[in-house]
């Protein structure tokens, strides 16, 4: 039966690599808005599960669904085209441009200007007039072409393996920024980490491979943080945007309320309210 739903399924899938059982009856499922994370070992079969969601290898037994779309061996059209990756370390053409790459990428679907392009390599950082060639990059410079070229096509899907490899405070202030808004846009993303503390930060679920099984380790529980704020008008920019949010006593003169979320930190609490231009004058959690 066809999958009716968009984002990702996988179902009992399995893989072999030479002899050995990479995965092992594997079922996971992926919503539209949705972050799940994968952690596991070196070899344990992180990369591999990518691959395969991707189409670039193929499950040895299962199905795997892509925003509705079964993935199957054969010809390119299987391939999935709603779906951005960034897989281990990005390869690029070392004699060209950082722009010239991604306008080579882009043109194979043809779907995107060089507009686009530009776009988003400053979203990521990147001067797309810049001369320098992709040979003489960083390491952080390569992690950010990646990631541009994984969100250049506005894929619904996003699969991203140790997406902040490799970058600065600033680049990991930049993929904060643009992975809230893959959420905002309904993306459905996995997303590959070693880091408990990326994996925390970003993931509604937590998911651990180990021995070729796929078994759910976390789920986020929501918190609750008291917002004092400068003013009635950004309380009622509060509630446009929070219309959950509960009315609590005023602090100093202030008027304050309460909002519950999946946020892990004060950090990320300030950014919601800073992303939604709303100004307040004391942050803090309830306990």
């Amino acid at each position: 039966m066809p999958y009716e739903s968009k984002g990702i399924l996988i179902k009992t899938v399995s893989k072999k690599l030479g002899r050995k059982q990479i995965l092992q009856h594997v079922h996971l499922e992926v919503q539209p808005g949705e972050t799940v994370g994968i952690t596991g070992e070196n070899g344990s079969g992180k990369t591999t599960l990518l691959r395969i969601i991707a189409g670039i290898i193929y499950a040895d037994q299962g199905e795997v669904y892509v925003n509705r779309k079964k993935i199957q061996p054969g010809f390119v059209g299987n391939i999935p085209t709603s779906i951005g990756i960034l897989i281990e370390h990005p390869a690029f053409l070392p004699q060209f441009t950082g722009f010239e790459n991604l306008y080579m990428l882009a043109g194979i679907r043809n779907k995107i200007s060089k507009q686009t392009i530009t776009d988003c390599m400053q979203q990521v950082g990147l001067d797309p007039n810049n001369r320098k060639l992709v040979k003489s990059y960083s390491v952080g410079m390569r992690q950010r072409l990646g990631i541009a070229q994984a969100i250049m096509e506005q894929p619904q899907v996003l699969l991203l393996d140790e997406p902040t490899n490799g970058l600065d405070e600033a680049g990991l202030t930049m993929f904060y920024e643009l992975w809230s808004e893959q959420v905002q846009r309904k993306t459905a993303i996995i997303l590959v980490s070693h880091q408990k503390s990326e994996i925390q930060q970003y993931c509604d679920k937590v998911y651990l491979i180990e021995h070729g099984h796929l078994s759910l380790s976390q789920e986020h529980r929501t918190s609750s943080w008291t917002i004092v704020l400068k003013s009635m008008e950004e309380l009622e920019r509060m509630y446009q945007v929070t219309p959950t949010l509960q009315l609590t006593d005023r602090v100093h003169g202030n008027p304050a309320c309460i909002i519950s979320g999946t946020w892990e930190n004060r950090a990320q609490v300030d950014h919601y309210l800073k992303q939604n231009n709303i100004v307040a004058v004391e942050v803090n959690i309830r306990t």
